[in-house]
């Protein structure tokens, strides 16, 4: 497995790494299976999170005999200083480490929340006390926000690492905004959603296109020992695409621009709570197989769904790419309630 230096970090990294979402759908002893097959295949680098369900619990008990040569990053939705020991004393235990190679703020997407993140006694202060007492060695961030994401390497020589969506569909200014700023800062580069939650056709090709340019590592999420097979072996030998290679694949995506949903999330906040973004990400995911029970459930435990919207259409005003989003979340809603 090719590997590349994560930023500042020092790192060495696979250039493929294991998104650790799917996992909670597997046993333990599925999940152990799959994380030993992905070691053996070359792959150092295993992304998890507080809010994964049991996923730092598994890849935790699935790595513990190969801790040395694995590279566990995980992250929690600490915004205070205060928040962040109990947070970092928690993942400790479940991934059974003394230490965490590294810590990512979750899921900054607004200016109140990056604000209060930076500001004296912010989380990220916390992270700093962490990483001096040893309990974590490197600090990072992660959003769907890229321009949010942008200001924050901007404003902060601590973050080492930087985690967001970036596809062949998802490749804006914004995003090649964020990767200009990470390569000048020496910032790690961490991609999210490489196919776009698993909707993109042509998984090879698309991986291969991100391959090409210029991140660290790529973290697709993994359940089963094909897609384990496939993706490493992507990252063994590197091969950019042809330009016949690069037209299938814009061709195939070519539909999915009209109504595809690109997480800026300034369609919110939504004056009724109906949580737009993340109803459209489980709408999607739901046709795949493999995780279609997961995003139902997910769907089910939402405090407020799409059949909350009253059309006041206010979201759509605030959409750059002028999506029609009721629509979207009537359809939506339907995909995540069919038996």
């Amino acid at each position: 497995m090719q590997k590349r230096i994560l930023g500042k970090t020092g790192l060495q990294v696979s250039v493929i790494g294991f998104g650790g979402i799917p996992i909670r759908k597997l046993s333990m002893r599925e999940a152990k299976n799959l994380l030993a097959e992905a070691v053996g295949a070359g792959i150092n680098f295993f992304d998890t999170a507080q809010g994964y369900g049991d996923s730092e619990v598994k890849i935790g008990e699935g790595l513990k005999e190969k801790r040395k040569e694995c590279i566990l990053a995980t992250k929690s939705p600490c915004r205070t200083a205060e928040e962040v020991a109990s947070h970092v004393r928690k993942a400790l235990a479940r991934l059974k480490t003394d230490s965490i190679d590294l810590y990512q703020i979750h899921h900054v997407s607004k200016a109140p929340e990056l604000e209060r993140v930076l500001s004296p006694g912010g989380a990220l202060e916390g992270l700093i006390r962490q990483k001096k007492e040893g309990n974590i060695k490197h600090i990072g961030i992660t959003g769907h926000n890229t321009d949010l994401l942008y200001k924050a390497l901007e404003q902060s020589e601590e973050l080492e690492t930087v985690q967001f969506p970036f596809n062949i569909i998802e490749d804006g200014k914004n995003e090649r905004a964020l990767l200009k700023i990470a390569k000048k800062l020496g910032v790690g580069t961490i991609i999210m959603k490489p196919l776009a939650g698993g909707v993109i056709p042509e998984p090879e090709l698309c991986l291969r296109w991100i391959l090409q340019q210029g991140v660290d590592v790529i973290i697709p999420g993994m359940i089963l020992s094909t897609e384990i097979k496939m993706n490493s072996s992507l990252g063994d030998k590197l091969r950019p695409l042809s330009p016949q290679e690069l037209s299938r694949l814009k061709a195939k995506v070519k539909p999915m621009e009209q109504d595809f949903c690109r997480r800026c999330l300034y369609c919110e906040p939504c004056a009724e709570g109906v949580p737009i973004y993340f109803i459209q990400e489980l709408g999607d995911k739901v046709k795949i197989s493999a995780v279609k029970d997961m995003c139902k459930e997910m769907y089910a435990s939402l405090e407020k769904n799409a059949e909350d919207c009253t059309e006041c259409g206010e979201c759509e005003e605030k959409c750059p790419y002028e999506l029609p989003i009721r629509e979207m979340l009537k359809e939506k809603h339907r995909l995540l309630l069919e038996s």
